[in-house]
């Protein structure tokens, strides 16, 4: 059960569960940065949690393979960050594209974000990635946004701020359609 009310009467939304691969150092960075704001976001009305996973891993035994693409497949927020796109990143297009037949076990459309490139690495393959990275959002009933990254430091998360918001109230309302009054339980 998702959704429950608690001793305060408060609604809370559940779970969400965010998944990040990032392809280096820098990117794990601005991922980490981006799954910090989202459930700093999501306050105390949402149990956040997050997996955080390098591309590399992906390449190791078949078994974690298949754990992770599991995972990543049933949590709510994909974040996907890479700071340099100057040839294409083949195995991860490869990877996105492989989730989409995963089934989901959720009431509301996923959400995937991209990180790209930076203020030195103006990304040659930025283009072709954003459209697979799209297509692949779509097969996978996700919304894909993306934004190049920037020092976490320096940046302003207004962008980033609003989708998220915008996610979950879509998702809250989704959970809300879901559920029946008479199925939400009370916990003492």
């Amino acid at each position: 059960m998702d959704q429950l009310i608690t001793r305060t009467g408060t609604l809370t939304g559940g779970k969400l569960r965010v998944f990040s691969l990032h392809l280096d150092f820098a990117a794990g960075m601005r991922a980490r940065w981006a799954t910090s704001l989202m459930l700093k976001l999501a306050g105390e009305h949402w149990v956040g949690s997050s997996e955080m996973w390098k591309l590399d891993s992906l390449l190791s035994a078949q078994a974690i393979r298949k754990m992770i693409t599991h995972e990543a497949s049933q949590a709510d927020v994909l974040v996907v960050a890479v700071s340099s796109l100057n040839h294409r990143e083949l195995e991860m297009i490869r990877w996105l594209e492989s989730l989409a037949p995963c089934p989901v076990n959720s009431s509301a459309p996923g959400l995937m974000i991209g990180l790209f490139g930076d203020e030195t690495n103006q990304a040659k393959e930025l283009d072709w990635t954003v459209k697979r990275c799209m297509s692949s959002a779509q097969q996978a009933n996700r919304d894909f946004i993306w934004h190049w990254m920037e020092d976490p430091a320096a940046g302003e998360p207004e962008w980033l701020v609003s989708h998220i918001e915008n996610f979950l109230s879509r998702k809250l309302a989704a959970l809300d359609h879901h559920y029946l009054p008479e199925t939400v339980l009370e916990f003492a």
